[in-house]
């Protein structure tokens, strides 16, 4: 039988986040404000700290992952790539396809990478209290 599971190591987990628009054509649009029109990065920072908004505009390929929060990410990182057999030979591809299972996660989803580390840069920026986002339910 044929492994359908890779786990990396912890010592592999990546310690730096790749940014895809270093990697476009084009620059993404910038974001739109209430009234549909482009808004300045500036613009943003009623809702999220400066290290949040220099990482939204950056086209800069690699971003390294502050030390603080890959602590945490090791406490469930990383997570098992299983394969999708039946979903293969249902499509009738040649294609090997992967989902990531997230239940080895406290939260049992993806979302706390992204909450943590926003918790993090806003607790760096002085914040006490954090509601985060995301992106789900879009």
């Amino acid at each position: 039988m044929e492994n359908t599971r890779v786990v990396l190591d912890q010592s592999e987990i990546p310690r730096r986040w790749y940014n895809l628009q270093a990697d476009l054509p084009e620059p993404l649009d910038p974001p739109l404000g209430p009234d549909g029109k482009p808004i300045a990065p500036s613009a943003l920072q009623a809702i999220f700290p400066d290290a949040l908004i220099e990482q939204e505009v950056s086209t800069q390929r690699w971003i390294d992952i502050p030390e603080p929060v890959l602590e945490k990410l090791y406490l469930y990182r990383p997570s098992p790539l299983c394969r999708a057999v039946r979903l293969e030979q249902l499509l009738g591809t040649p294609a090997r396809i992967y989902y990531k299972y997230e239940g080895i996660s406290p939260t049992g989803s993806h979302k706390s990478n992204t909450a943590t580390a926003q918790a993090y840069y806003n607790a760096q920026a002085g914040l006490k209290r954090l509601t985060t986002e995301t992106g789900a339910g879009q």
